[in-house]
């Protein structure tokens, strides 16, 4: 299904598994495959696109057997996109997101730039090519960003994991990082001095009941 005429997509999955690819075309399509008793929704009011995938519901409103669906979509790299996965994973490359969440499944970005990250149960694996100003959070579950260049600050935390954060030298950051209940650990940065470049732009980084380790590559 193609989509015209889009500046803003919505993602809202239950039990699914979404793949998410930023392309040169100047539309939108959507892909997906239903596997049991599960409803996908694609809807497009003026310039924003609505996707969900919800477990079809029954007599009396109970939710019969568990169903679940591959929502494949490919956006314009310039579109927003907004994406929150419960009870399922969350995949992207080259896409630009406002906020990306899951519940109970992990995420894994590739050449992305997000404004959000967060997880509860799960782990985040991260590549963004552009970072700030950027909040990302797990609960019970580790942390992987690698961050090619900063134009803001960023804040990063984590409950019950580790979080690993890389950083190139076209990062101009001042590190603060912080743990309890944890080890911190600065690669091939002075912990005396935690400055990569100008340090124009702040990064917080702390965790409870977990590592912390940030790297200069």
């Amino acid at each position: 299904m193609m989509y015209e005429n889009v500046k803003e997509v919505e993602i809202k999955a239950v039990n699914g598994r979404v793949e998410i690819e930023g392309w040169e075309n100047d539309y939108v399509e959507v892909d997906y495959v239903i596997h049991g008793e599960v409803d996908v929704k694609v809807e497009q009011n003026g310039s924003k696109l609505i996707i969900k995938e919800e477990p079809k519901k029954r007599f009396l409103n109970l939710i019969g057997k568990e169903g679940w669906a591959e929502i494949t979509v490919k956006v314009p790299k310039n579109v927003v996109v907004n994406a929150k996965n419960v009870n399922g994973e969350l995949r992207a490359r080259g896409v630009l997101f406002g906020e990306a969440t899951t519940v109970n499944g992990e995420m894994i970005l590739k050449e992305c730039q997000v404004g959000e990250l967060s997880t509860v149960n799960g782990e985040i694996e991260a590549h963004l090519t552009v970072a700030g100003p950027l909040r990302a959070s797990t609960v019970n579950g580790d942390l992987d960003i690698t961050i090619e260049e900063l134009e803001d600050d960023v804040e990063v935390s984590c409950v019950n994991g580790d979080i690993t954060l890389r950083l190139t030298d076209f990062c101009d950051a001042r590190i603060v990082a912080k743990r309890t209940h944890g080890d911190i650990e600065l690669v091939g940065i002075d912990p005396e001095n935690p400055v990569i470049g100008t340090g124009e732009y702040e990064v917080r980084v702390s965790t409870v009941n977990g590592d912390v380790r940030v790297e200069l590559v």
